[in-house]
């Protein structure tokens, strides 16, 4: 267990609950297998248990405000949202779960819970009332769908002794829920990963060009989740105005002829390719060297198919192989014999006219489908999270 935790860097949050005292000893034990542990307080948090337990037990000054006296550089709540590995909210009360579930962000602790993109993983604890309460369950069911996990309490007696759903797990089974999100998100340690994203452009002459509206926001998601996943990977970009996700290797392209060498001239030392782009489906014929003026006698523009990149591969890849297809609904039929013909182990299928997704949007909603298994929905949610969910499946149906 402290192999899989050691020099992981951890953000306890603790909430106004009666269970507040238990989480010195699940902040103790996570030091004891090597984390590196921070604590976050609400101010309520501080009413059962005081902030210099916690600061003596990690060695680390305690997060109390949101806008401290002495801020230091910068705004602490948005510095730390790339300093943590993982956030461990313990015990969670149905007070920050709402908050979270909805991006209420009226104090630090649930400020950073909107701004961090590292895996967080609630840890509730409650009276059995608030528990089953429509309200809770349904932020419980929203941070869900968003990524999030959120352990279910224990059944047993509560503060008031009162028996019932609500009770603060022990130790020992958050520990393990925090162990397996670890070893679960770095999947793709030694593995070598290849993705396609953004849009190409096919010229018409010097300044014009064929293309189409995709951002390369979900191909560069897709990209960044691996890298946090363990993988070591390579990122095919066709124009975009995306900053390059860490650590990951851009390999810039305009034309699908161009993504096509790229892709060719390291297919073969991946294990992973992942085709998000958009590319283009004709090109002209004949590009003009010199700008096309008005008035000119050439008025229509002749074209003919581009590459297609996952049939020029075919028989050079040994790897997985995922295809993305984009359609105007969900028809699953048309997406699985895509999937074959294409030689593709999964292939990703998004909308092109569903409101507040696709093109341009920072969310998404898939389906993910493989050869083995029904399609798999992931519901609206950003392209971050969606990307990690659909590296979830993959790798999960490869167990």
């Amino acid at each position: 267990m402290g192999s899989v935790l050691k020099g992981k860097r951890i953000l306890v949050g603790v909430c106004g609950s009666i269970a507040a005292y238990k989480a010195s000893e699940l902040v103790r034990t996570l030091r004891k297998d090597g984390a590196d542990v921070t604590v976050a307080m609400t101010e309520a948090a501080t009413q059962f248990i005081g902030p210099a337990t916690f600061a003596a037990f990690t060695e680390h000054p305690v997060m109390l405000e949101q806008f401290p006296d002495d801020p230091g550089s910068g705004i602490a709540h948005v510095d730390i949202a790339d300093r943590f590995d993982m956030v461990v909210v313990a015990p969670a009360t149905a007070n920050i779960m709402g908050k979270a579930a909805h991006a209420v962000a009226d104090e630090l602790l649930a400020t950073i819970l909107n701004i961090v993109e590292c895996p967080v993983i609630f840890v509730p604890a409650m009276n059995y009332r608030m528990w089953r309460n429509d309200a809770t369950q349904a932020a419980v069911t929203r941070l869900r769908a968003s990524g999030k996990l959120v352990i279910d309490p224990d059944v047993g007696d509560l503060a008031t002794l009162a028996v019932g759903a609500g009770r603060y797990p022990e130790t020992e089974r958050i520990v393990a829920a925090i162990t397996e999100a670890f070893s679960y998100s770095q999947r793709l340690t030694g593995k070598k990963v290849l993705v396609t994203a953004g849009p190409t452009r096919e010229p018409i002459d010097p300044v014009r060009y064929i293309s189409n509206r995709s951002s390369g926001k979900m191909g560069y998601a897709l990209a960044a989740a691996a890298r946090a996943m363990g993988a070591e990977v390579a990122l095919v970009s066709g124009p975009t105005a995306l900053e390059p996700p860490f650590d990951c290797e851009l390999l810039k392209v305009e034309t699908a002829d161009e993504m096509l060498a790229a892709v060719k001239a390291r297919i073969r030392a991946q294990d992973f390719l992942i085709m998000a782009a958009a590319v283009a489906d004709f090109q002209p014929v004949d590009p003009a060297r010199e700008k096309i003026r008005r008035g000119s006698q050439r008025t229509s523009i002749g074209l003919k198919a581009a590459p297609d990149i996952i049939k020029e591969i075919r028989g050079r890849f040994d790897g997985t192989l995922v295809a993305f297809s984009l359609q105007a609904n969900d028809d699953h039929q048309r997406a699985r014999q895509k999937m074959l013909d294409k030689g593709a182990q999964y292939i990703v299928v998004n909308s092109y006219n569903e409101p507040e997704a696709g093109f341009e949007s920072d969310n998404n909603h898939v389906w993910v489908i493989s050869h083995e298994r029904e399609p798999v929905e992931l519901p609206l949610a950003p392209k971050k999270i969606i990307a990690r969910q659909i590296w979830e499946e993959i790798t999960r149906s490869q167990e």
